[in-house]
């Protein structure tokens, strides 16, 4: 009876040892895979940060004056505030107050 108490205890011991060995294991997979790709997230961070300086630098509006004096011929001129309309609907009201010309018209 002793025995049996001893071989039940034995078993389920090696089976906890054996299913715990399992579990750290995992656990430490998937603690490299967690590093590894906060290290990858870290890394396109940085390049989306660089990307927008980039972004912000080149896209500024005295770059882009000096940009066209240096490479362009032609003249541009700055619009006016009066002159910029935020949405479609905008442009198309002001386009349909403006008086139209007509080519056949006669004088």
């Amino acid at each position: 009876m002793l025995d049996k108490k001893i071989l039940i205890s034995l078993v389920i011991f090696s089976f906890l040892m054996f299913f715990t060995s399992l579990v750290k294991n995992k656990t430490r997979i998937i603690e490299k895979n967690i590093d590894h790709l906060e290290t990858k997230i870290g890394y396109i961070k940085n390049n989306l940060y660089e990307a927008q300086l980039d972004y912000f630098y080149l896209s500024s509006p005295s770059n882009i004056e000096k940009k066209i004096l240096e490479f362009s011929d032609a003249e541009y001129y700055s619009i006016e505030y009066s002159q910029i309309y935020f949405s479609m609907n905008d442009f198309l009201k002001e386009k349909n107050k403006t008086s139209k010309k007509f080519i056949n018209e006669k004088e």
